[in-house]
Protein backbone atom coordinates (compact mmCIF):
# COMPACT_ATOMS: atom_id res chain seq x y z
CA UNK A 1 0.00 0.00 0.00
CA UNK A 2 1.06 3.60 -0.58
CA UNK A 3 1.61 6.00 2.13
CA UNK A 4 1.56 9.02 -0.15
CA UNK A 5 -1.23 10.79 1.10
CA UNK A 6 -4.23 11.07 -2.18
CA UNK A 7 -5.96 13.80 -3.68
CA UNK A 8 -9.31 12.59 -1.64
CA UNK A 9 -7.47 14.25 1.46
CA UNK A 10 -8.62 17.66 1.85
CA UNK A 11 -5.81 19.24 2.91
CA UNK A 12 -3.66 17.65 -0.29
CA UNK A 13 -6.60 19.14 -2.34
CA UNK A 14 -6.09 22.05 -1.06
CA UNK A 15 -2.02 22.57 -1.43
CA UNK A 16 -2.70 20.98 -4.99
CA UNK A 17 -5.50 23.53 -5.71
CA UNK A 18 -2.76 26.10 -4.41
CA UNK A 19 -0.15 25.24 -6.63
CA UNK A 20 -2.37 25.24 -9.87
CA UNK A 21 -3.31 28.74 -8.97
CA UNK A 22 0.47 29.62 -8.44
CA UNK A 23 1.15 28.32 -12.36
CA UNK A 24 -1.56 30.31 -13.71
CA UNK A 25 0.34 33.32 -12.11
CA UNK A 26 3.80 32.66 -12.99
CA UNK A 27 2.64 31.41 -16.46
CA UNK A 28 1.85 34.80 -17.11
CA UNK A 29 -2.00 34.19 -18.15
CA UNK A 30 -3.66 37.02 -19.04
CA UNK A 31 -6.78 38.02 -15.98
CA UNK A 32 -9.98 36.69 -18.29
CA UNK A 33 -7.21 33.36 -18.91
CA UNK A 34 -6.61 33.10 -15.18
CA UNK A 35 -10.46 34.08 -14.37
CA UNK A 36 -11.80 31.15 -16.52
CA UNK A 37 -9.06 28.28 -15.80
CA UNK A 38 -10.06 29.30 -11.96
CA UNK A 39 -13.03 28.39 -12.32
CA UNK A 40 -12.60 25.00 -13.69
CA UNK A 41 -9.73 24.33 -11.21
CA UNK A 42 -12.20 25.43 -8.66
CA UNK A 43 -15.13 23.02 -9.82
CA UNK A 44 -12.39 19.95 -10.21
CA UNK A 45 -10.85 20.18 -7.07
CA UNK A 46 -13.48 21.21 -4.36
CA UNK A 47 -12.19 21.84 -1.04
CA UNK A 48 -14.03 21.22 2.75
CA UNK A 49 -15.72 24.39 3.94
CA UNK A 50 -13.42 24.16 6.95
CA UNK A 51 -9.93 24.43 4.86
CA UNK A 52 -11.44 27.56 2.57
CA UNK A 53 -10.10 30.28 4.92
CA UNK A 54 -6.60 28.89 4.72
CA UNK A 55 -7.40 28.31 0.46
CA UNK A 56 -8.85 31.97 0.64
CA UNK A 57 -5.75 33.39 2.15
CA UNK A 58 -2.92 31.81 0.40
CA UNK A 59 -4.79 32.83 -3.30
CA UNK A 60 -4.83 36.53 -1.28
CA UNK A 61 -0.99 36.37 -0.85
CA UNK A 62 -0.43 34.72 -4.59
CA UNK A 63 -2.38 37.86 -6.07
CA UNK A 64 -0.87 40.20 -3.31
CA UNK A 65 2.92 38.86 -4.70
CA UNK A 66 2.36 38.61 -8.07
CA UNK A 67 -0.23 42.33 -7.91
CA UNK A 68 -2.29 40.86 -10.40
CA UNK A 69 -5.85 41.13 -8.67
CA UNK A 70 -8.91 39.37 -10.81
CA UNK A 71 -12.73 38.71 -9.40
CA UNK A 72 -11.82 37.34 -6.14
CA UNK A 73 -13.00 33.98 -4.82
CA UNK A 74 -13.20 35.52 -1.79
CA UNK A 75 -15.26 38.21 -2.46
CA UNK A 76 -17.28 36.16 -4.98
CA UNK A 77 -18.26 33.33 -2.10
CA UNK A 78 -18.89 36.33 0.25
CA UNK A 79 -21.47 37.76 -1.95
CA UNK A 80 -23.06 34.58 -2.69
CA UNK A 81 -23.07 33.69 1.16
CA UNK A 82 -24.26 37.21 1.71
CA UNK A 83 -27.55 36.72 -1.19
CA UNK A 84 -27.82 33.22 0.20
CA UNK A 85 -28.02 34.14 3.88
CA UNK A 86 -30.33 37.36 2.91
CA UNK A 87 -32.88 34.91 1.10
CA UNK A 88 -32.65 32.57 4.25
CA UNK A 89 -33.64 35.61 6.62
CA UNK A 90 -36.20 37.19 4.17
CA UNK A 91 -37.83 33.38 4.10
CA UNK A 92 -37.82 33.69 8.01
CA UNK A 93 -39.54 36.91 8.06
CA UNK A 94 -42.42 35.50 5.29
CA UNK A 95 -42.85 32.82 8.04
CA UNK A 96 -42.96 34.77 11.08
CA UNK A 97 -45.35 37.22 9.49
CA UNK A 98 -47.65 34.36 8.08
CA UNK A 99 -47.63 32.70 11.63
CA UNK A 100 -48.80 36.34 13.09
CA UNK A 101 -50.94 36.73 10.36
CA UNK A 102 -52.32 32.61 11.88
CA UNK A 103 -51.94 34.01 15.29
CA UNK A 104 -54.51 36.35 15.39
CA UNK A 105 -56.95 34.26 13.47
CA UNK A 106 -56.68 31.88 16.00
CA UNK A 107 -56.71 34.82 18.80
CA UNK A 108 -59.75 36.92 17.00
CA UNK A 109 -61.79 34.28 15.34
CA UNK A 110 -63.55 30.57 15.41
CA UNK A 111 -62.17 29.80 11.98
CA UNK A 112 -61.14 26.28 12.24
CA UNK A 113 -57.32 25.15 11.18
CA UNK A 114 -57.93 23.76 7.85
CA UNK A 115 -59.04 27.41 6.74
CA UNK A 116 -56.78 29.59 8.69
CA UNK A 117 -53.95 27.63 7.17
CA UNK A 118 -55.29 28.70 3.68
CA UNK A 119 -55.59 32.05 4.82
CA UNK A 120 -52.12 32.40 6.24
CA UNK A 121 -50.63 30.11 3.77
CA UNK A 122 -49.00 27.97 6.26
CA UNK A 123 -49.53 23.85 6.97
CA UNK A 124 -52.41 22.58 8.81
CA UNK A 125 -49.73 21.41 11.39
CA UNK A 126 -48.08 24.76 11.77
CA UNK A 127 -51.72 26.27 12.33
CA UNK A 128 -52.85 23.06 14.98
CA UNK A 129 -49.13 23.72 16.79
CA UNK A 130 -49.69 27.97 17.11
CA UNK A 131 -52.95 27.02 18.29
CA UNK A 132 -51.47 24.53 20.96
CA UNK A 133 -49.27 27.33 21.78
CA UNK A 134 -51.90 30.07 22.32
CA UNK A 135 -53.73 27.78 25.41
CA UNK A 136 -50.98 27.74 27.23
Amino acid sequence: MDSAPSVRDGATRKDAKIALIRLLYERGYHREQIVRLFNVIDWMLQLPKALEPEFFQAIYAIQEEKQMPYVNTIERLGIEKGRQEGRQEAEQRALESKRNAARKLIALSEMNDQLIAEIAELPVEEVVRLRAESQH
